[in-house]
Parts: structure tokens; C-alpha cells; sequence
């Protein structure tokens, strides 16, 4: 029998099997012209630790964090802007409001917002096994300071902040500037904290310029939040990128 076939009926190695979990897309439904994932939170901050895990090869992907704002934003530019979602590996749902109008059509939609599950994965990644390295954080938007504020609270994750420029959604040569500097960085996770749609925008933008693996999440002001740079207003932020 050819060696092939017989690889396709080898038993799989758990490596194998983890790479297999890590790439498998996670179930979605239709709303509102977006797509919204049915993970909860939990189940969402192991699935990016899977992905990440450093010896189950999977490929680079892009988590998005959509709320009301932006689904008007897609629907107003919806060639530019209803793709970065539908490509997005998981798309969660960060608002209270949209899952309020799906329980409408019996759509029973998970509430991830941005800031919390940064807070959940972080918390995961900062109580994992320290005999392990510990996993590379890019977080990029912040000003450099708020790396001494995320060392001090997860001081067994390794940051690093990329600050970014303001105007990016309206610079398309600003947005690759930032992505080509994302590539020239190493991490397994970047958390892209510079607004919709331009950290939309960049996280398909690395796809494009080959990144081979890692999870990227567009998160918004979810940093500034953390470390308290900024007051959250579990209402108020629906308006806002």
C-alpha cells in the first residue's frame, strides 16, 4: 500500500490532532449581515491558546470584536468593510444591543466585548505553567508606558508595545506602515488597540503580507481600559470605534 495511503490511516498524534482543533472553523451565525460566533468566553480564550500553543503549527488568524457601530460602518462601505469580517476567524459579538435584537430572531448570541476577554486571556495566559516560556504579547495602538502597567499586573506574559499613529483608518499608507512593523516583531498574539475599521484593516493586512502564524485581535480601547487610561461605560462605548 502507498506510503499516503497509509498516513491516512495512521492513528493521529495529539500534535496532530491539537493542529486539527486549532484550524477547524468555529461555528457562526448570520446577523444582521455579519457574521457572530457562538463560542462563549471561556471557550473562546482556549480556542486562542490552542491556536497559539507552540507546537501545534497553526496558521496566522484575526479576531473581531464587532458592536453595533461597526455593523452601520460595514453596511455604509460594505465592498471595504463586510469582508474583514466574513474572513475573520472568529467574529464576537461586543454588544449588548445587537444581542438583545438576535434573541428577537432566536438567534442566542454569546456577549464577548473586547475589553473582558483581553482580560480573561491575559488572566489565562499569566497562570499557565511557568516552566513554559511564557507567551509574546504585541499590543499595538498604546503609548509605551502602558507596558510597565501590563507587566506589573501579568508579570508572566511577555509585552510589547507598539505605539500607532492617530488618523490610521484614513491613511491607507500609515496602516501598512504599522502592519510592516507588526511583521517585523515576534509574537504569538498581537491585540490591535487602534480603532475600526483601521485595526480591521491591518489585521487582513498581515494575511496579505504572509504572516504565517499567531492570533491577532481587534480590540479597540480594550488596553486602555485594563490599566485604567481610560473610563469604560458599559452604553456609552457602543458608539464608538
Amino acid at each position: 500500500m502507498p506510503a499516503s495511503t497509509n498516513a491516512a490511516f495512521a492513528p493521529r498524534t495529539d500534535a496532530a490532532r491539537h493542529r486539527a482543533a486549532a484550524a477547524a472553523p468555529a461555528a457562526h451565525v448570520d446577523f444582521l449581515g455579519l457574521p457572530f460566533c457562538l463560542l462563549t468566553q471561556a471557550q473562546v480564550v482556549q480556542a486562542i491558546i490552542q491556536a497559539v500553543a507552540a507546537d501545534r503549527g497553526a496558521p496566522y488568524r484575526y479576531v473581531v470584536t464587532p458592536n453595533s457601530y461597526h455593523i452601520v460602518s460595514a453596511h455604509e462601505d460594505p465592498a471595504g468593510l463586510l469582508p474583514l469580517y466574513r474572513d475573520a476567524w472568529l467574529s464576537l459579538c461586543d454588544s449588548r444591543i445587537v444581542r438583545a435584537l438576535g434573541r428577537l430572531r432566536r438567534h442566542a448570541l454569546p456577549l464577548v466585548t473586547g475589553s473582558d476577554l483581553v482580560a480573561a486571556l491575559l488572566a489565562a495566559l499569566n497562570n499557565q505553567d511557568r516552566a513554559a516560556a511564557p507567551k509574546r504579547i504585541l499590543v499595538v495602538g498604546p503609548a509605551r508606558s502602558a507596558a510597565a502597567a501590563l507587566r506589573a499586573a501579568y508579570p508572566h506574559v511577555s509585552f510589547e508595545v507598539l505605539p500607532a499613529p492617530a488618523a490610521l483608518s484614513q491613511n491607507a499608507e500609515l496602516r501598512l506602515a504599522v502592519a510592516r512593523a507588526c511583521m517585523s516583531k515576534h509574537w504569538d498574539i498581537a491585540l490591535l488597540c487602534v480603532g475600526c475599521p483601521a485595526q480591521e484593516l491591518i489585521a487582513r493586512q498581515l494575511a496579505e503580507l504572509g504572516c504565517a502564524s499567531g492570533v491577532a485581535l481587534c480590540v479597540g480601547a480594550s488596553i486602555d481600559f485594563l490599566i485604567g487610561a481610560r473610563a469604560r461605560a458599559a452604553l456609552a462605548a457602543e458608539a464608538q470605534p
